[in-house]
């Protein structure tokens, strides 16, 4: 799920497990991911109608140039690896 905030700052939501939420906010230099309660993020991110496979491929490419976290690289790579594979079954 691609979001956005109030100060228009893009995130990727990367792991939800019905509690709280952990999501790759883009930003300059590393990319770090940031886990927070699930009714803070419903308060605070709304979904935006941006294609997946897009950010995914724009986040990457950050990564890949600025650097990310071991759990931001994993869960970015996972999250493209699931999204391939839904969209070979359509």
């Amino acid at each position: 799920m691609v979001v956005t905030n109030h100060n228009r700052t893009n995130a990727i939501v990367i792991r939800y497990d019905g509690a709280t939420v952990t999501l790759v906010p883009m930003k300059g230099g590393k990319l770090l991911a940031c886990t927070i309660p699930f009714v803070e993020f419903r308060t605070e991110w709304h979904e935006i109608d941006y294609a997946l496979d897009k950010a995914l491929e724009i986040f990457l490419e950050h990564v890949t140039q600025e650097g990310g976290s071991t759990e931001v690289v994993k869960g970015l790579t996972k999250l493209k690896a699931r999204d391939e594979q839904m969209a070979a079954l359509f």
